[in-house]
């Protein structure tokens, strides 16, 4: 049976989206290498238990944790427990909350930074992410009253197909209301204009899970995590909507959290990896900073790039390279203190326009919580007009000089 749910219940599907939203949040604010999937799982026990709220996996089907998370080939279900994250994993969270006699539920696939895997395992993850995340927007755009649901399966599977990667089939979307799983259920695979209509009133749980391999799944021994058949990377992303009379009402949507959000995270952007510098990698860097930077150094100080700021041994330095490959630029950066310090970035002005820049910026913000930092600062040549008017937009304040001609620039950033 399909239910229409009144404006009362309508409203408690809002307060428990603002409980799921909340434990991914906080989830996502611990995220980072070394900690383990059982101390994420313990943060939404204590979220769920501060609002009042329960797992919906937990207790009626007896998931022995309280959110689902999957790490690189697992493609849901992850049972938490002593596995550390580390640098470069894809994490899949899954979080259903059970709140005012109502459920919802909503995943992200986050990357955590760049690590020791290959550039062909960091080019996938990014691919996946993107992919996924286009296909869960693709389906919500065809959550309308009026539509079927299969009009949702078939456009998550276009973009999916689009990519040149696989949909999980095993994997469905699903009915939300006061059991986790209702009908109707929604395939993301197969053809527009077949089953239930759409009407307004109905909740439902939007949910592409993208193979970079095979389609196909295998249970682990624990007896609920489901992993492709052939080791190759998966992502998941979902959403609970409301289906209107207008346009659908996302009640798990939060800007705030990378993937929770609609371009939150530039993954509707071109594809781009970040990775550690290589040693090989010098030459053609210090290429790229003098065809990038010579001008403006010479307008400012009479000098060209210097090898010895740009390769700082006090510095980490992490590559961009686009989806082929492509030496995009990169960025370092290092900690003086209590705040993260943007050494140096370049663009090659091929990619600039294109979002590459902001990505960086995101990512500058995602390491400085992970470490418990306060701010980011940076300096900027004051001939270098476009670039202030950049960080400006970012949120970046005028702080000074920092020494002749160079402007001192930094922004506040949250801390727990």
């Amino acid at each position: 049976m399909i239910h229409i749910r009144s404006a009362e219940e309508i409203r408690r599907f809002r307060a428990c989206g603002a409980v799921n939203r909340w434990v991914h949040s906080n989830i996502y604010k611990a995220l980072q290498p070394g900690v383990t999937t059982r101390e994420l799982d313990e943060i939404a026990a204590r979220v769920l238990a501060e609002a009042g709220a329960t797992s919906s996996i937990r207790e009626p089907q007896g998931f022995p944790g309280h959110v689902c998370i999957s790490i690189n080939d697992e493609v849901g279900h992850g049972v938490p427990g002593t596995r550390a994250i580390v640098p470069g994993d894809l994490v899949k969270v899954d979080v259903s909350v059970c709140y005012a006699g109502v459920h919802t539920d909503a995943a992200v696939t986050h990357q955590v930074g760049a690590g020791v895997q290959t550039a062909e395992f960091l080019r996938q993850a990014v691919l996946l992410r993107q992919a996924a995340q286009n296909a869960l927007w693709a389906g919500i755009a065809q959550a309308r009253a009026g539509k079927r649901c299969s009009d949702i399966s078939s456009a998550i599977q276009s973009v999916v197909r689009t990519h040149g990667l696989m949909v999980v089939r095993r994997a469905f979307g699903h009915g939300v209301g006061t059991d986790l799983h209702e009908e109707p259920a929604i395939a993301n695979f197969g053809p527009p204009g077949t089953g239930p209509v759409l009407r307004p009133g109905m909740v439902v749980a939007i949910e592409p899970v993208v193979s970079a391999g095979s389609r196909l799944t295998y249970r682990k021994p624990d007896g609920w995590t489901d992993a492709t058949v052939d080791g190759s990377l998966a992502a998941h992303f979902e959403h609970t909507v409301v289906i209107t009379d207008r346009d659908p009402e996302i009640v798990t949507f939060d800007a705030d959290v990378p993937g929770l959000g609609k371009a939150d995270d530039g993954l509707s952007q071109a594809p781009i990896v970040m990775r550690p510098m290589r040693r090989d990698d010098e030459n053609r860097l210090l290429h790229l900073a003098a065809r990038e930077m010579d001008a403006i150094l010479m307008k400012a100080w009479g000098r060209r790039v210097n090898p010895a700021e740009i390769f700082d041994p006090e510095a980490t330095i992490e590559v961009l390279e686009d989806g082929s490959g492509r030496l995009v630029g990169f960025f370092a950066y290092s900690q003086p203190a209590t705040a993260l310090h943007l050494n140096t970035i370049v663009i090659d002005a091929k990619f600039q326009g294109q979002g590459f820049g902001g990505r960086v910026m995101k990512r500058l913000e995602e390491i400085a919580r992970q470490k418990g930092l306060h701010a980011i600062t940076l300096h900027v040549q004051k001939n270098n007009e476009r670039a202030i008017r950049f960080y400006r937009r970012l949120g970046y304040r005028d702080r000074g000089t920092a020494y002749a001609n160079t402007l001192r620039m930094s922004k506040a950033i949250w801390k727990e």
